[in-house]
């Protein structure tokens, strides 16, 4: 009889624990740390990001829910299987928020990734596409008639991440000057001179946006990629758009090539067109060199961190 009630009472026990592990990973929390890594939900008594880089911040309190910490563990989980764990300990924290974009806050070295970004079912190659539509508007994307598809397929929430890493990594050792003005150095300009013309007030040399602008057909499309594809310097069209984007861009696909082995393919009425848009060309290659020779400095990281 002993037996038998010590038997029950320890599956009660088992029961009442399962029960509350549930519980407590059901709960949305204020925050959580994982592997290090801290992730805190928007508290406008406790976060005060630079007013310049927040104007779209909901000023309201933002808790953190059990699927959207799953989604976060787990390009914490992508990041450490590649050794590259570092790069989410480069800002002192990540921070949750209701606002129309995400944001790196450099002066206070903090990322703020917008929660609505938090989806795993969104690629890469998706915000590559929707990019790359709001700079034809002539053009119906909508159709299908044009795809983009990564191989491997990665979500964009780690392109995201590793992106607002690069605006830090551009304020914090590049020195470039948070409130967009470009401040040039011996280290920057090595950089921004690859793709971007001094005698002309630093515009872009291939007149991206320009271009794009322009296109009217599908037909049109499909010779710009091809181009863009065999002879661009940048990494996607949204680095065209200035300095700063053009180095989180680069630094993104630094990671992506050389960890994942990341490939953007282009699809023109279902048939396959181009292998990859991010092929090395001559330009890029001196991006992912630079950026090569900026992470591999083994004080780097370390540097960071006392500075913040």
């Amino acid at each position: 009889m002993k037996k038998t009630t010590g038997v029950v009472l320890a599956a009660i026990i088992l029961l009442v624990s399962a029960i509350f592990f549930t519980w407590q990973n059901e709960k949305e929390v204020t925050a959580f740390t994982y592997r290090g890594i801290l992730f805190e939900g928007f508290n406008p008594e406790k976060h005060k990001p630079t007013p310049e880089l927040a104007r779209g911040v909901e000023m309201e309190q933002v808790m953190i829910t059990p699927v959207e910490m799953k989604t976060l563990m787990g390009i914490v989980d992508l990041l450490e299987k590649e050794n590259l764990l570092y790069l989410m300990e480069i800002p002192g924290r990540f921070v949750l928020v209701n606002c129309p974009y995400s944001f790196a806050d450099k002066p206070q070295m903090t990322v703020y990734i917008d929660r609505e970004k938090i989806n795993t079912d969104y690629s890469v190659a998706d915000d590559w596409q929707n990019k790359l539509s709001k700079f034809t508007p002539s053009l119906a994307f909508s159709d299908g008639q044009v795809h983009l598809q990564g191989v491997p397929q990665l979500p964009n929430l780690l392109r995201i991440i590793i992106h607002e890493v690069g605006h830090l990594i551009e304020y914090k050792v590049l020195g470039f000057s948070w409130q967009g003005e470009f401040i040039g150095n011996d280290l920057n300009r090595d950089f921004v001179g690859i793709s971007w013309d001094e005698e002309n007030n630093w515009r872009d040399r291939e007149k991206i946006l320009l271009r794009l602008e322009t296109i009217r057909e599908y037909e049109e499309l499909v010779e710009f990629l091809t181009w863009f594809a065999g002879n661009s310097s940048f990494f996607s069209v949204y680095s065209s758009t200035g300095m700063t984007e053009d180095f989180a861009e680069s630094f993104v696909f630094y990671y992506l090539k050389t960890h994942f082995d990341y490939a953007l393919q282009f699809f023109y009425g279902g048939e396959l067109r181009l292998a990859d848009l991010t092929v090395p060309t001559r330009g890029r290659e001196k991006k992912i060199g630079f950026i090569a020779g900026v992470m591999q400095d083994p004080g780097l990281i370390d540097l960071i961190k006392k500075g913040r």
